[in-house]
């Protein structure tokens, strides 16, 4: 009997805490659950009288006790009047939010120090023009106005990034239009967030390290030069490729194109060919400066990183920004974590 009825209050005590959590999340979007499209709704808004409200509501509530003291009629009419405006206001801030329709929230990576944008894509299918909508982050916040049956879209810019991941927590959609006599607002809460790189090193130095093969740098010269077609011709260009007779046709100056024809290396990035003299974000620099360069230039190249499963040999876009993330998370708790993030968006 008293394990039943201890069972029966772990379940009533189960209960009330999901409901709670569930209440706390309903006002204040709390966790990033929600899921994009989505529609404003009247019971994601809450409305409360701004600070110029209350002072209005003061405003009326003297001058009726005015009127009533001296009985004076149009000043009851006035009074009347300006609480059928106040109230029309409500109404107005309301249809001003409602049957929103957000689209999507997307992120893109960037360099520590750049501005780090997150576009916001909504709608208004109501047909009814919106003004003065504001929409505020933790860290940044913009006023758009959006036309009637149109996609808008809006930045949400945070200067000054530091180095990390960074979410964009909780996104309060907010109006005071018309007069500001209300404020009404909602919450959206999308697990959107993107990887703010460590700033490359300027100049670059030379790669410190060895291809993972042999110990030591490798250059592979490609032999093979296929034909793939026609490029403009650049000064640079040798006479030999130049080709001749679209020259003489008369059709413009041009140069032949070969396939394989650039050299390729394997070469190995890691943490402990960086000095050990410079501080953790200089080394992590010179590292995001390798990676780059590898990138451009084509160099396939294993990567090493303490505290991070090691990327094998590799080139390509995935593979630079696999690296260049797990350089951004280096030192947080998501590090381990961030070798399976390949999306930077929420939808």
């Amino acid at each position: 009997m008293a394990q039943t009825v201890t069972a029966t209050h772990i379940g009533e005590a189960t209960g009330t805490i999901r409901k709670k959590g569930r209440i706390s999340q309903r006002i204040f979007r709390s966790r990033p659950c929600d899921e994009l499209p989505l529609f404003i709704k009247h019971e994601r808004i809450y409305i409360l009288p701004s600070s110029r409200g209350l002072a209005f509501i003061c405003v009326i509530a003297i001058m009726l006790m005015a009127s009533i003291n001296y009985s004076l009629n149009l000043g009851y009419a006035l009074c009347f009047i300006l609480i059928g405006l106040f109230a029309a206001c409500l109404l107005a801030t309301y249809k001003n939010l409602v049957k929103v329709k957000f689209l999507s929230i997307n992120a893109t990576d960037t360099f520590a120090g750049s501005e780090l944008r997150y576009v916001v894509r909504f709608s208004e299918e109501a047909k009814r023009h919106r003004s003065s909508i504001s929409l505020t982050t933790q860290h940044a916040t913009t006023i758009v106005d959006a036309a009637a049956q149109t996609i808008t879209e809006e930045p949400l810019v945070v200067t000054n990034a530091t180095r990390g991941m960074h979410t964009l927590g909780r996104l309060t959609i907010s109006s005071d239009f018309p007069l500001g006599l209300w404020r009404g607002w909602c919450y959206l809460h999308t697990p959107v967030h993107a990887y703010v790189y460590p700033q490359p090193e300027n100049p670059a130095v030379e790669f410190q390290g060895f291809s993972p093969t042999t110990g030591g740098p490798q250059a592979t010269q490609v032999s093979e030069l296929e034909y793939s077609g026609l490029k403009t011709y650049e000064n640079s260009d040798s006479p030999s490729r130049v080709a001749w007779k679209r020259v003489a046709s008369g059709a413009g100056w041009y140069s032949k194109q070969f396939e394989a024809e650039t050299e390729q290396r394997e070469v190995a990035i890691r943490w402990q060919d960086t000095p050990a003299h410079l501080g953790t974000e200089q080394r992590l620099s010179r590292m995001c400066s390798w990676v780059m360069r590898a990138r451009d230039e084509n160099i396939a190249h294993t990567f090493e990183l303490p505290g991070c499963k090691p990327l094998a040999l590799a080139s390509g876009q995935e593979h630079y920004e696999n690296c260049l993330r797990a350089l951004a998370v280096y030192g947080s708790e998501k590090t381990d974590q961030s070798q399976g993030h390949e999306q930077n968006t929420g939808d």
